[in-house]
């Protein structure tokens, strides 16, 4: 092929080229004006198929998020004062629970020294101490001090004669140990009902 009708050729070549390019730039550009028709007055389109109203803004993903949130990924978003937690699955206050490694822990976590997010420590439950006794000593939480010296459980009260502790709605039994308050006091803790007789050998008998 001669030179000239070479260089004809490839300036052909070239021009076809350049007429493609502008016509691809042309339809972009025309998809492009035809997405963002499809948004309604007082939107802009946002990534492929959002439309963002004046109270929000577009991701770099193409999602419509709050003015002044948090993107957590994904489409979701925490509050202006809130930070995303938990992979972005949920929100927690700004600050709450920020590690110096940079985890930021969720609710019921707090940071460890390692920098990890660990379970919050449940308080220890301290019963209120009671005050000294006369004696000087000091009864556990849930008893009392007695007049004589000792503890007792709340309500209890004690048998001076036999040093027995009994609950309301007992007496003292002769000896030791406590009956109720309407039995017949056998001793050492033994009772009979109303109407009968304790018996030597132990048990009861109809009293005549």
């Amino acid at each position: 092929m001669p030179l000239d009708s070479a260089q004809r050729a490839a300036e052909h070549g070239g021009m076809f080229q350049l007429s493609c390019l502008s016509l691809i730039v042309f339809f972009v550009a025309a998809f492009h004006d035809a997405r963002a028709a499809e948004c309604p007055a007082g939107t802009a389109q946002c990534g492929a198929s959002n439309c963002c109203g004046l109270s929000q803004t577009c991701s770099w993903d193409g999602y419509c998020l709050p003015l002044g949130g948090t993107y957590c990924g994904g489409g979701r978003s925490c509050g202006p004062f809130e930070d995303c937690v938990a992979g972005g699955t949920r929100c927690a206050p700004k600050g709450a629970g920020k590690c110096q490694t940079g985890l930021t822990c969720g609710p019921g976590m707090t940071c460890s020294v390692s920098g990890d997010c660990v379970p919050v420590p449940k308080p220890d439950l301290t019963l209120p101490q009671n005050p000294p006794c006369k004696d000087g000593r000091v009864c556990p939480a849930g008893t009392q001090c007695l007049p004589g010296g000792g503890c007792s459980r709340v309500g209890w009260y004690l048998c001076e004669e036999t040093g027995s502790q009994c609950r309301p709605g007992f007496k003292c039994s002769a000896e030791r140990g406590c009956v109720p308050q309407l039995a017949v006091d056998c001793g050492r803790g033994a009772w009979c009902k109303p109407g009968e007789t304790c018996l030597p050998e132990g048990g009861c008998a109809p009293s005549d």
